[in-house]
């Protein structure tokens, strides 16, 4: 496949989830929540669960070669959380092809990775179980060092998310969340229903006990980025 194909194919607007929504629930609905926009998956006033996860993974199988996630951020991320103590376990959302658990795995020798992904493409790749991110498993709580994710974007109730991931992380641990023009409310669609700013995003998350905002990191290159770090109080 040359390169330009794949592009369009992994960047073509959406068009193929606009196109499975439209289907099913009709026109898109996107509601102002005031900090953030949020597109709904309501049929008949109804939340209908499975047209999301239908249209999350039929936008993971036409983008599982594309990789979103940078390696120097992985390792800038590393180094700043190692910097304040060891670093066992980690768990990454929503990592589609698992680039996420290799750039960690690289930057910190002997950590134990963990990613999740709705799709059933989920167990093609290592580390990685096939799971919605809004739910925690029984052992998840306090668990993990690092929470890392550049798809929250993916959520469609981010109160909800945000609540469940911050009770994942371990005292004194961190959540990084990556930030860019993608996930603006400008850039809400039908495979990436909720955008908010980054001021929002920190108010979202640190709505949520002993949740602290502790540092912004920030990338260049061809799309700016910028990653969001909290910190959990510790005991």
């Amino acid at each position: 496949m040359n390169i330009w194909k794949r592009l369009r194919l992994a960047f073509g607007g959406h068009k193929a989830e606009k196109d499975l929504y439209s289907q099913t629930l009709g026109a898109l609905q996107v509601e102002d929540k005031g900090s953030y926009s949020l597109v709904t998956y309501q049929r008949d006033g109804v939340f209908d669960y499975e047209a999301y996860r239908r249209i999350q993974t039929e936008g993971n199988k036409r983008k599982l070669t594309t990789v979103f996630v940078q390696q120097e951020v992985i390792s800038a991320l590393a180094d700043y959380a190692t910097a304040r103590g060891p670093v066992r376990r980690v768990i990454c959302h929503g990592t589609r092809n698992a680039a996420e658990q290799g750039f960690f795995k690289a930057a910190i020798p002997g950590v134990d990775v963990l990613g999740t992904e709705i799709s059933d493409t989920a167990t093609q790749f290592p580390d990685t179980i096939e799971w919605d991110f809004h739910e925690i498993r029984a052992d998840w709580p306090g668990a993990f060092d690092i929470l890392y994710s550049n798809s929250w974007d993916h959520s469609y109730d981010p109160i909800k998310l945000f609540a469940a991931w911050s009770s994942c992380v371990a005292p004194g641990g961190i959540m990084a969340l990556e930030h860019s023009s993608r996930h603006e409310p400008k850039a809400v669609n039908a495979l990436d229903p909720f955008g908010v700013d980054f001021d929002g995003l920190v108010s979202l998350v640190t709505a949520n006990p002993g949740m602290t905002f502790e540092a912004a990191l920030d990338f260049g290159g061809r799309r700016q980025r910028r990653l969001a770090i909290f910190r959990k109080a510790g005991d």
